[in-house]
């Protein structure tokens, strides 16, 4: 069966499709006009009859390939093994794979013959792929009687790989190859991607889903996929003793973050896996890549790791967006933990130019021009030094988008909603739903690989914006900003399956138990960690004067002298050099403001507490935005190493109150102890509260 690449991605298309699309549509998807899909539907129409599939066309609709799902899935595993016709960017892709891969210099001849081109065309092909590579620091050595030969250093052949990764993979495909395509396959060695070994893919997925709960990171989709095909091809680098170098200085910051731990513990299982011995450098790769992974919102993202920065610069956003549009955002909390959870990566990757592909940037663009343009405004503003990218604004105007979104009254269908990332799309068609569709009552999220292990009977419908390739699974697919095509066949489904749905509540309703009353001893437990960090802040808590006429080193030493004698800190030089090696790191004054908020958690503290000193001279710190600033009244919070995590939601809430508005930034700033005494004592019985009500 001979078919060419155009037809092969047309009969993909249609076979991965669960609704009907117009010729107009299909047109777009695959790049090409109506007439060329015309033609191409003619010539593979008789391929899918021979395997019991025909095209269902309706008039108004468009057209669906009909059939038995393992006879489409037998049809697309046929496709998987055809000869390609590639186009100029596949071409220059595989080039470089191929290059990539080769210890030694590859003749033109060579990939002429096959890519099945001419010496021209190769010729031709190289030119651009020199400027493509040129910002990553490689380049091409070209000599007549030598070849060609890729040159630069292995730090920057790993980043190309991971943006080519991030920006031509997609989460299908992934799934595909370890889910179809690899298993029982006698083409195991065959590369995926150009650049990893069929079979070690699936060695490292098995690998990283027995890491999960050990290294406790839930990155989404596209990330989790990205991090598996990067560090297989690690694997095979490391093997050809191809490795990476770093600064010892970088690699010390990396040390200190939350997610080297996690990378630590990943190079001991693949040097067990995979029989290498992993240098340093690349676990500090490896958490470079961690740190610039999205997490499945509402999984990774917890209070006590929000950097105060990062926090500031948040709430400030939302401030300037709800300004600018004139809707007050800046009390909906699920917009500013989301935002927390995507920016914090997002930042990482602007830092280390790690490009995040985003489909839907252009889409966007047009749908909420406006929203576009003051993201874009803001993100300049409150994130000087950091240039994101069209794609990366996109993504966090999906964040409001979502929020501006959310205003129908509680529906009553639960709907199961699954996005490749459960990140911003997934919030996105939440939200349309909700405004479309009043009838649907709740929404929960999955990402594709999370679904394997849903129950998903406990939902009257799912909602998908990506194909999804397990069987016995009823859903609707739709684009995440649901189109009014796409709202009208949601409506349709609902129709046809009101029926089913009525019945099934009838039946568990009957069924319907009591709550199971909550472990008492356990949340006394949680309550008692509340309350005993609650009594230690506001025990110890104090303004004083302190004497700041000295160099700033001096200062630091004899501000922990202080505390030392007062028993809160066991070494007060230690402390100040702990202190200080976390000012390098990130800054600790807090921009636009005189304050310095000097937080720490270490074996070195005694107890939880929360002082503030006013200087009686200014001192020049580094704040928070890199910049340097003048400080009079330092803040100082700090916790013992093995605090439980209540006691850090308590320390997290009092950083977050001291930023949450202009008001309470210049309270901090300027009211006397007993002010401050009675704002902490409300934002404790408000929290208390609040968990208590839970």
């Amino acid at each position: 069966m001979y078919m060419t690449a155009r037809e092969q991605k047309l009969m993909k298309h249609l076979l991965l499709q669960n609704r009907y699309e117009t010729v107009h549509e299909l047109a777009e998807a695959l790049q090409v006009s109506t007439r060329t899909v015309h033609r191409e539907l003619k010539t593979i129409k008789p391929m899918m009859k021979s395997f019991g599939l025909a095209l269902d066309k309706q008039p108004g609709k468009g057209l669906k390939a009909v059939g038995k799902p393992e006879d489409k899935q037998k049809l697309l595993s046929e496709l998987s093994y055809e000869q390609q016709e590639y186009s100029a960017e596949e071409r220059k892709l595989l080039i470089l794979c191929s290059l990539l891969e080769s210890q030694e210099p590859i003749k033109l001849y060579s990939l002429a013959n096959e890519l099945q081109v001419t010496n021209a065309t190769i010729s031709y092909d190289l030119d651009e792929l020199e400027t493509w590579i040129a910002p990553f620091g490689l380049t091409l050595i070209r000599k007549r009687g030598f070849g060609i030969q890729l040159t630069g250093p292995e730090n920057a052949k790993r980043k190309i790989v991971g943006n080519l990764m991030v920006n031509r993979l997609d989460i299908q495909t992934f799934l595909e190859a370890v889910e179809f395509n690899i298993k029982g396959k006698p083409d195991a060695a065959e590369k995926m991607f150009g650049v990893v070994n069929k079979a070690e893919l699936l060695k490292m997925d098995r690998l990283l889903i027995q890491l999960k709960e050990k290294i406790a990171i839930a990155l989404s989709d596209s990330s989790y996929m990205a991090l598996a095909v990067h560090l297989t091809f690690a694997m095979d680098r490391i093997r050809l003793g191809e490795t990476i170098t770093m600064e010892a200085s970088e690699l010390k910051a990396l040390q200190q973050t939350k997610e080297y731990g996690s990378a630590l513990e990943m190079a001991k299982e693949l040097e067990k896996a995979f029989g290498v011995s992993i240098p340093e450098a690349e676990i500090g790769y490896i958490t470079i890549h961690l740190r610039s992974a999205n997490r499945k919102y509402k999984t990774e993202f917890k209070p006590e790791n929000i950097e105060v920065e990062t926090a500031l610069q948040t709430k400030q956003l939302i401030g300037f967006i709800s300004e600018k549009i004139k809707i007050d955002l800046t009390e909906n909390g699920s917009l500013y933990d989301g935002l927390i959870a995507h920016l914090e990566p997002a930042i990482n990757r602007v830092k280390e130019s790690i490009d995040m592909y985003n489909p839907m940037t252009e889409q966007i663009k047009r749908d909420y021009f406006l929203l576009y343009m003051a993201v874009e405004e803001g993100m300049e503003k409150f994130f000087p030094g950091l240039r994101f990218p069209d794609d990366e604004i996109a993504f966090i105007v999906l964040h409001f988008g979502s929020a501006l979104e959310i205003k129908r009254e509680e529906a009553k269908i639960k709907a199961l909603i699954v996005c490749s990332s459960g990140i911003g799309s997934s919030k996105m068609l939440a939200s349309r739903l909700k405004k479309e569709l009043p009838e649907i009552r709740s929404f929960d999220m999955s990402s594709l690989i999370e679904l394997k292990n849903r129950d998903t009977s406990a939902y009257d419908m799912i909602v998908s914006t990506v194909p999804i390739p397990y069987e016995n699974i009823d859903y609707v697919m739709v684009s995440p900003l649901l189109n009014e095509e796409d709202a009208d066949q949601v409506k349709q489904y609902i129709k046809r399956k009101i029926p089913l749905i009525l019945d099934k509540k009838r039946n568990s309703k009957r069924e319907e138990k009591q709550p199971e009353t909550p472990d008492m001893l356990e949340a006394a437990g949680r309550m008692a960690h509340y309350a005993a960090v609650i009594q230690s802040v506001l025990r110890n808590f104090s303004i004083k004067s302190i004497d700041s006429h000295m160099a700033y080193e001096l200062f630091l030493n004899h501000l922990f002298g202080v505390l030392e004698q007062e028993g809160f800190v066991r070494h007060a030089k230690k402390t100040a050099q702990l202190l200080t090696e976390r000012e390098e790191q990130g800054g600790l004054g807090i921009p636009g403001t005189a304050m310095a908020l000097y937080h720490l958690k270490n074996e070195e503290i005694v107890t939880p507490f929360f002082k503030i000193y006013d200087l009686t001279a200014p001192c020049s710190v580094k704040g928070m935005d890199g910049n340097s600033l003048t400080v009079d009244r330092a803040l100082v919070m700090m916790a013992p190493a093995d605090m439980p995590a209540e006691g850090s939601e308590i320390l997290s809430a009092v950083s977050s109150a001291i930023i949450e508005s202009e008001a309470s930034i210049k309270a901090f700033q300027t009211e006397d102890e007993a002010d401050l005494y009675k704002r902490l004592n409300r934002l404790f019985y408000h929290f208390i509260q609040e968990k208590g009500q839970r």
